[in-house]
């Protein structure tokens, strides 16, 4: 970075949330980043002025591409200024290491370079050394909040969970899929039911599609997706519907599905629902769904029976 773009670095940081013009902070990116890491680095400038410049790279981390390599840096620098002796620094460091924990949701690979335990401990050493009431209410709660959404959350399903939904709807109907052709035959089943089992794919992809009129969520245990469900609501008669759902056979039996479930409707009711409905099927391999729902409060219920014969 020359002596005139250094200039106009260090001015943006004198005037940090005046506001700092952080488009052009994106614009310039390597070099910007660069120059912030040696500032860092070197100690150089006031203490303000390096709170700045970590609050300024986590940003640079959040906007650019290279986000492994680049994140790498920024979280070696905050663990180093956590624990460090000026508390203004230990406190931006510690809201940018918890970011970052919480970031770990959606990259994966970042979890690899800061675990729970080791957070929680750098932490507890900023504490000991001081941080402002503020400061400390904020970061253990925001630690305890994003610690409690790994061990089990629900949320809207992202474009980037579209494989691992697939794989999670391939493992649940596989067995329901072999029932149909046990009870079926093989004849009858190639002939009537497995040009059906065959697009349930193309299903999918079209309900988490932006355009599809289905809300998808997942449910996630310690940041992995280990089921879904389909929901919606016709605005016009009120009712609710579940549709596609599934939780992974290595997740089932522990609530995950009562859970999706119970979510749906709580959805359904927000957006002025009446009656939820839902349909499954009648046979061996339908058991745990149908004791899901039940659990659910699904009682009332029209009993059906799908015949078949070869002609």
């Amino acid at each position: 970075m020359d002596a005139k773009a250094y200039r106009w670095l260090i001015n943006e940081l004198d005037k940090w949330r005046v506001p700092v013009d952080l488009l052009e902070f994106r614009k310039r990116g390597p070099e910007v980043f660069d120059a912030l890491v040696e500032i860092l680095e070197q100690g150089q400038l006031s203490a303000r002025q390096r709170a700045n410049a970590l609050r300024a790279l986590s940003d640079l981390c959040m906007k650019r591409g290279a986000l492994l390599e680049r994140s790498t840096v920024l979280e070696r620098i905050a663990k180093a200024l956590v624990v460090g002796d000026e508390q203004e620094l230990r406190e931006v460091a510690a809201r940018v290491l918890v970011h970052q924990f919480w970031r770990q949701e959606y990259h994966a690979e970042l979890r690899q370079l800061l675990s729970a335990e080791e957070l929680k401990s750098l932490l507890e050493r900023a504490e000991a050394l001081g941080l402002s009431d503020e400061a400390r209410d904020y970061i253990w709660n925001s630690f305890n909040r994003d610690s409690a959404r790994r061990r089990f959350h629900i949320r809207h399903a992202a474009n980037a969970d579209g494989m691992t939904l697939e794989d999670i709807r391939r493992a649940a109907f596989e067995p329901v899929f072999a029932s149909f052709r046990s009870l079926l035959g093989d004849e009858i089943y190639e002939l009537a039911q497995a040009k059906q089992d065959a697009v349930q794919a193309d299903i999918l992809r079209g309900l988490i599609a932006p355009d599809s009129g289905w809300d998808v969520f997942v449910a996630v245990v310690q940041l992995h997706v280990v089921g879904f469900v389909a929901v919606k609501v016709d605005p016009e008669t009120l009712i609710g519907e579940i549709g596609l759902n599934a939780v992974h056979p290595a997740h089932a039996g522990h609530g995950v599905g009562t859970r999706l479930y119970e979510y749906a409707l709580g959805h359904m009711k927000r957006a002025g629902a009446r009656v939820a409905t839902v349909a499954t099927g009648g046979d061996a391999s339908h058991a745990a769904a149908r004791r899901a729902y039940e659990k659910a409060g699904f009682h009332a219920a029209i009993p059906s029976v799908w015949l078949c014969r070869l002609l």
